[in-house]
């Protein structure tokens, strides 16, 4: 069932549960004053017949009458009668078409010990009425129909009735109505995203005032339309550089193996063959690694071992690893200052990940160094800590700086260097995935300055 129409339907059932109770508690208290009405007049009409009785003796029931002649009452079925305290009746007055009420010695010894009360018989109202003084004592039983009450009941019941009805099927179509127009936007959205594909992921949907939770929500499609169609872009820059730099090698071994099958060679040559073939077919193992490294470090953390690493101790990895990959590269490491607290050199996060994240960077600023030197900061806040990595190399253009970490990207001044252009888009990403940041540091000197921040250990509840 379409939301609209359920919206419909509670609505619906809503009003038509305020209008039972309203309709019901309108013609139950209705009711109530015209019994508290009936119950006044009789209890009235049976003081009197006792006044009477008292004051003029047997004249009392043909006072009655002249006074029924000349007073309108709005009852139909008359009676009266009055007891004295033996049982006895002392006046027996009714209308001529009038049966006589039932009295029974239940009721008169129930008026005798309770006093005055009411009751109802075959829809006539009945009141018993006792009176005590120091000389009478007597108990007067007034009925009547009230027809002109019942008939403003029935006349109350109809019109209760039809205003239901009425209330009911208003409701339904005002309910329609509403929850057309509540989901008529959520239908414009929904009719906005299907016409979005991954050939027009550039739609957006549109954004209008008030700015409630449907604004909200298309806010949110739009927000994530933005990281599909990022992630849609830098995974086809990503197939088609990587199918270029992966062809390269590729195509060079092919041509140089064609080549060297077409004529007999002497050992030297074979040798010098071999040799270029083998530089080919590292440069291509880099390139698969890093690519595998790259899918390794993309989404989430989901299934990657995390453990708590020591950041000072990672650090003091580095000088000879990198002194390993060339002997001219030098790392400085400047722990100028350590925390009180030992937990804040902790880090949340997998550690062959970042270190190799942490090393690239390192290799970057050594490789484009001048002086084939890194220096390495470490420093502290309250809950992150900071790794900066400073070069002396020809710095990064500021139009580059937003660029440099995609996957594949190498900048103007630095392709003379051998490389894929995957180191900082896989640091980049391994970074993120530690819930951290890794920018470029604007300096007023040359060079390169990379930060990158990490949460510690205790603020970091889950990757």
């Amino acid at each position: 069932m379409k939301i609209k129409y359920r919206i419909t339907i509670l609505f619906t059932a809503v009003v038509t549960v305020i209008l039972l109770l309203l309709c019901v508690s309108v013609y139950y208290f209705s009711s109530l004053n015209r019994q508290k009405d009936v119950k006044r007049r009789l209890t009235n009409r049976g003081l009197t017949a006792i006044s009477l009785l008292i004051k003029e003796g047997n004249k009392s029931k043909e006072l009655l009458r002249q006074i029924d002649a000349n007073i309108i009452l709005p009852f139909e079925e008359k009676a009266l009668l009055v007891y004295d305290y033996n049982n006895n009746v002392l006046v027996d007055f009714k209308d001529d078409t009038t049966s006589t009420i039932h009295v029974t010695s239940e009721i008169l010894n129930k008026a005798k010990l309770n006093g005055d009360f009411s009751y109802t018989e075959n829809m006539r109202d009945v009141a018993v009425v006792r009176y005590e003084d120091q000389k009478h004592r007597y108990i007067a039983i007034a009925s009547a129909y009230n027809k002109d009450g019942y008939d403003k009941l029935n006349d109350l019941k109809i019109i209760l009735l039809i205003s239901f009805v009425f209330g009911v099927l208003i409701s339904f179509f005002v309910g329609l109505i509403f929850s057309r127009n509540l989901v008529g936007p959520i239908q414009t959205i929904t009719n906005k995203v299907k016409e979005i594909s991954s050939q027009n992921l550039s739609r957006r949907i549109d954004l209008r005032e008030p700015k409630d939770e449907l604004f909200e929500l298309s806010s949110t499609f739009n927000e994530l339309l933005n990281r599909l169609q990022e992630s849609f872009e830098i995974q086809r820059r990503f197939i088609a550089n990587a199918s270029h730099e992966l062809s390269t090698p590729l195509t060079s071994i092919s041509s140089q193996l064609e080549i060297t099958l077409q004529n007999d060679r002497n050992e030297e040559e074979y040798k010098s063959i071999i040799l270029s073939v083998y530089e080919d077919v590292r440069n291509l193992t880099q390139l698969t690694r890093g690519l595998l490294e790259m899918a390794k470090a993309s989404g989430t953390s989901d299934g990657i071992e995390l453990s708590l690493i020591r950041i000072d101790e990672l650090l003091l990895k580095l000088p000879s690893e990198l002194r390993k990959a060339d002997n001219k590269y030098t790392v400085d490491l400047h722990f100028e200052t350590f925390p009180e607290d030992e937990d804040m050199l902790y880090v949340f996060g997998n550690i062959d990940l970042l270190y190799s994240a942490i090393k690239n960077i390192v290799l970057n600023a050594c490789k484009y160094s001048r002086s084939n030197k890194a220096d390495v900061f470490l420093d502290f806040s309250e809950d992150q800590l900071r790794i900066k990595i400073l070069d002396d190399g020809p710095g990064i253009k500021k139009e580059e700086s937003d660029l440099i970490f995609q996957p594949f990207y190498r900048g103007v001044d630095v392709k003379i260097k051998q490389g894929f252009g995957l180191g900082l888009s896989l640091a980049s990403r391994i970074i993120k995935l530690h819930k951290g940041n890794i920018a470029i540091e604007d300096q007023q000197i040359a060079g390169t300055c990379f930060v990158i921040v990490l949460p510690i250990g205790r603020s970091f509840h889950a990757i």
